[in-house]
């Protein structure tokens, strides 16, 4: 039987910049609260199971597009013929207008792009994966991403993000979840493995990802 490997996790302050965003309308009276505070708001909002915020059909699977604007249009076009998230380039111009000011990679392959829109009443989530890697920062072309988890919020509710953060969080502390999700070959196995919590449960992903790529990547 196929060993996993105890790997340690990403530094949870990797997703600090998040609650910054979230904290950027809501200034407390003794000003920001620090990076601990807000991991721990985020944690505690973590009940919500992030699979339940899309479906298969939300999810672009192995790519072969390179660039980051278009593949972030194609997502929120595939997003829009199911869900309700208003004018199209509305959205699109939020979320670049986000990641042109600062890119939201937050480990290695993994790319959270997120924007509040007023047009939506609840969270809606896409995700699209890449083998190749799609070039996200014209600054470091060679740090490629294969995992973008794009995540829109009701501007009247920026908790909500929150929310979602924490559930994805504790599914992406694993520092091969971009390359596992990425060589997943149908939305379907995607969406499983979101729904069963990453690799942090291998034996719940066991029938989704073949475990010698696990070991694989892991170092074996």
């Amino acid at each position: 039987m196929t060993e996993f490997r105890t790997i340690q996790p990403h530094p949870i302050g990797r997703y600090g910049l998040f609650l910054l965003d979230y904290f950027a309308d809501r200034k407390l009276d003794n000003g920001f609260p620090g990076v601990n505070n807000m991991i721990g708001m985020a944690t505690e909002k973590a009940g919500i199971q992030f699979s339940s915020l899309f479906s298969p059909a939300e999810v672009i699977c192995q790519t072969r597009e390179t660039d980051r604007d278009r593949t972030l249009h194609e997502l929120l076009q595939r997003v829009a013929r199911r869900r309700q998230i208003g004018d199209v380039e509305e959205a699109y111009e939020a979320v670049l207008a986000r990641e042109n000011d600062l890119p939201t990679v937050v480990a290695p392959g993994l790319a959270m792009p997120h924007a509040r829109l007023a047009a939506i009443e609840e969270i809606v989530v896409a995700v699209a994966t890449s083998p190749e890697g799609i070039v996200y920062d014209a600054g470091t072309p060679d740090n490629r991403i294969k995992l973008i988890v794009l995540t829109l919020v009701p501007k009247g509710a920026p908790e909500a993000y929150l929310h979602a953060l924490g559930s994805l969080g504790r599914i992406c502390q694993d520092p091969a979840t971009a390359d596992v999700v990425a060589g997943l070959r149908t939305p379907e196995q995607v969406w499983t493995f979101f729904d069963r919590g990453g690799i942090g449960h291998p034996e719940d992903v066991h029938g989704v990802i073949d475990p010698v790529q696990v070991d694989k990547l892991l170092g074996q």
